[in-house]
């Protein structure tokens, strides 16, 4: 993926008033440093950017250009485990005595690596799929090593009782009986919900990283957040990914849904409706 990095050229004097002039860009290593924010050279900037396939930009504060921004959704794939975690304690539940249901559409080298970053975290995993064979391959496999998952394809019933649900590729869920106290995971942009749906979606996290890394020293004035997905984006699968996340330290601070930040609130009364059916059940 070709991420640009755009900065304002430290400039004086002639050089400043030359550079201006003429509009001129100045290109390194996918940096793309610029002479002023005027509208004729940001124009020429985006120009360049799409001469040069860049598909997203990071810009410094104060730098504002309508191009595509990464939208954290990688981040979010690549700290699945600490998100599930951090719903079980906001839940005071042990993630290693629960269950988790993952919406997987596509069998996918990604979804599976997803799946299986997963499998000693969480007592039980549920996959939910149109694509039966591929999982259930997935599934023999496990199971000669003693790991075992279930595999569904049944929207009646498979999503009926799921308190977490990560959705990595659906972009709806059309057909499907679903908890309407739940929470949801979702990393795929296109998904949309239910209009009676009353839990949890989680969209995007916050994060902190204690680890001082080159990409932060090479770009200080840059939100850390999109850096650190630029660096996860680079490795060459999530595998690699993971290694330079579980490295870096980094904190989950917030989770956001599309309304902002999720508060603990928000968990409590998830917690208390989910109890709440139970009771009435019995």
């Amino acid at each position: 993926m070709n991420i640009g990095f755009i900065k304002l050229d430290k400039l004086a004097g002639i050089e400043k008033f030359y550079k201006k002039l003429f509009k001129i860009i100045r290109i390194q290593n996918n940096t793309y440093y610029i002479p002023d924010i005027n509208e004729k050279i940001i124009s020429k900037l985006i120009q360049k950017l799409k001469q040069d396939n860049i598909e997203y930009i990071i810009s410094e504060k104060g730098v504002d250009i309508e191009y595509n921004r990464l939208d954290g959704k990688y981040l979010l794939k690549c700290a699945i485990p600490e998100v599930v975690k951090y719903c079980y304690n906001a839940l005071n539940k042990n993630e290693e005595l629960e269950e988790i249901y993952i919406l997987a559409q596509n069998y996918t080298k990604e979804n599976i690596r997803i799946i299986e970053s997963l499998l000693d975290k969480v007592k039980v995993v549920n996959i939910v799929t149109n694509h039966l064979r591929g999982f259930q391959e997935l599934e023999k496999r496990l199971e000669r090593n003693e790991i075992y998952i279930t595999v569904s394809s049944n929207k009646r019933k498979a999503l009926k009782r799921a308190e977490l649900i990560i959705n990595l590729d659906y972009n709806n869920f059309n057909g499907f009986n679903v908890n309407k106290n739940s929470i949801i995971i979702n990393c795929n942009k296109e998904f949309k919900l239910n209009k009676d749906f009353e839990g949890i979606c989680i969209e995007n996290i916050d994060i902190e990283i204690s680890k001082i890394m080159r990409i932060f020293s090479e770009n200080e004035n840059m939100n850390k957040k999109e850096l650190f997905e630029a660096e996860l984006l680079k490795q060459k699968d999530l595998d690699e990914s993971r290694y330079i996340l579980e490295k870096s330290k980094m904190k989950i601070t917030e989770l956001i849904g599309k309304r902002g930040k999720i508060g603990l609130s928000e968990f409590e009364k998830i917690k208390r409706s989910n109890e709440e059916t139970i009771i009435e059940k019995h």
